[in-house]
Formats: structure tokens, sequence, C-alpha cells
């Protein structure tokens, strides 16, 4: 028979693990496992001492750490085609995983750039099972260097902590002997702090690599900071800009698309939607059209729609 103290603290270490390593306030995961900020409290400190009480406790948390696994591999369900865009990015992260390396990425508009990063990451967790080593970091606007680290700490299923240099050891320990890649995604938004504590996970043992991942703007702010960060600059391997979605790729997938409802796709569909989805973009002062990839997909499921009601 299990003793029900030491039952309790492995709850309890469970509990405090989670928390710490996701970020969540105690009060929203006591409100996430049904019972009061208090009560959670209490508990967390070895001071809710009702016997009749705590197999319920217990069991709402574990119910709750069942369902909300830490450090779960990034995930996605949706399509991607084999686009010139995607075998880049598919070749930029195999050079990434062979040693500790630097990569800039442009995208123009509309390349699908996050979901072509989601799904590679989750094509090469799932290919690691149960030990995920890419990791995709979302950069808000003007993110500070520690909150910068605390959402590695959280992506990467490691402890966050409010000091950067705890979190960074926390992170170093974690990873000890393994590879691991770092995608930042809107890069534009870092600052030179930002960058420049991110360099430090890439020179320091276990030496992460790192992929800036951003729109045009990131590399005319990089190409801008090139003497404030030398460093960083002298670091990167390449600097690699996604080829747009071009009109034979546009076309491809429209058919791959609407082939089940459209066996026979005219010439003259296919050529207006494609025009649908271009977007018109000033980059560096000049108006540059591009296929959206995210507009082309929507254009497909309104054509889908349209037939349907057809029918």
């Amino acid at each position: 028979m299990t003793d029900p103290t030491e039952h309790r603290q492995r709850v309890k270490a469970l509990a405090v693990d989670f928390i710490t390593r996701t970020g969540m306030a105690p009060a929203d995961f006591a409100r996430r496992i049904g019972y009061a900020y208090s009560t959670v409290q209490l508990f967390l400190t070895d001071k809710y001492t009702t016997m009749q009480s705590d197999p319920n406790i217990c069991s709402a948390i574990l119910q709750f750490l069942e369902h909300n696994p830490l450090a779960s591999p990034e995930e996605f369900t949706g399509k991607i085609y084999e686009t010139g865009a995607v075998k880049a990015m598919r070749s930029v992260f195999a050079s990434l995983m062979e040693r500790p390396r630097v990569y800039m990425i442009y995208a123009p508009p509309g390349s699908g750039k996050t979901d072509i990063a989601r799904h590679l990451i989750s094509e090469s967790n799932a290919d690691r099972g149960a030990a995920p080593n890419i990791f995709r970091i979302y950069c808000r606007a003007r993110i500070t260097p520690r909150d910068l680290m605390r959402r590695v700490s959280y992506a990467c299923g490691s402890a966050p902590h409010i000091s950067i240099e705890r979190a960074i050891a926390n992170l170093r320990y974690d990873f000890r002997g393994q590879r691991v890649i770092l995608y930042f995604d809107e890069a534009q938004h870092l600052s030179i702090d930002c960058f420049e504590t991110a360099r430090e996970l890439l020179d320091e043992a276990p030496r992460f690599s790192l992929c800036f991942s951003g729109s045009h703007e990131l590399e005319k702010i990089f190409t801008g900071f090139v003497g404030t960060l030398e460093q960083l600059e002298r670091r990167v391997t390449d600097k690699v800009r996604l080829p747009a979605l071009t009109r034979t790729e546009a076309a491809d997938i429209l058919r791959s698309e609407l082939t089940e409802v459209l066996p026979h796709m005219d010439q003259a569909l296919l050529q207006q939607q494609i025009e649908l989805a271009t977007i018109t973009v000033r980059v560096d002062k000049k108006a540059q059209r591009y296929i959206s990839i995210g507009r082309l997909m929507a254009a497909a499921h309104e054509v889908r729609k349209t037939l349907a009601t057809q029918i």
C-alpha cells in the first residue's frame, strides 16, 4: 500500500515543477484543477493536513497533469506543400542540426514561414519521440531580454526564472550533451540586448544552434545593427531569403486542393484565384507583389464551399 504522506509529497513535487516550468500562476493552477487558491497554497506549503481531502486534491492534480504534459513537442496538423520555401527551410534545419550555427531567415509576406517552421519542427521532434530538440519561440513586439529567456525556458520545458543567469543555467544543465535548435519567430521584434542574450546560448556549452526568422524588416534591422552586433554578425553562417511562392507552385496547390470537387479545373479560374491571392507590399520603398499562400488556401476553401452549395 502506498504511504499517503509519500504520495502527497510526490504529487506536490510534480505540481511545483509544472508551475515553475510553465510560469503558470498558482491561482490559475488552482482554478484549472477545480480548487480554491487558498487550498492549493496550503497543499503546496505542506500546511494542508486534512487527510480525508488529500486523495481528492492529489487526484485532481494528477488528472490535470496527465492531460497537460510538460514540454510537449511543437505540433502542426495543417497541410504543407513541398514549395521552394519549404525545401530551403528544411535545408537550414539540417545544417543547424549538424553543429552549432546561426542562421538568419527572411521571408516575403504570405510565404507561410511560420507554418513551414511549425511543420518541420513537429516532423523533427516526432522522429525523436519523447526528446524534442527544436523549439519555436515567438518574439512579440518590444520583448525584453528577461522575457525572451523566460519564453525560451517555457518552450524548452526548462525551469524559467526572473534572473537571466538562472534561466540560462537551467537550460545548460537540462540540455547538456544534446544538440538543440532555437527558432526565433518574428525576430524583427528583437532588440540588440535580446540578440546578445541569445548569443550566449550559442557561445557557451551545450552551444545551441540559433535561427532568427522574420520579415524583410529583420534584414534591415540586423544590417543597421552590424556595428553593434559584430560578435553575432561574425557567427552567422548564412542569411537565407526564402523564395516567394511561384505561380506554378500556386497552380499546383490549387489543383491538389480542388481536384476532388473540380477534376478539370479551367485555366482561367486558376489564374483568377492566383490573382486574388496576390498581395502588394512595400519593401525598401518599392512596391512588390507576392502570392500569399494563406490567401490561396482561403480561396480554395471558398471555391469548395461555392461548389458544395451548387450540388
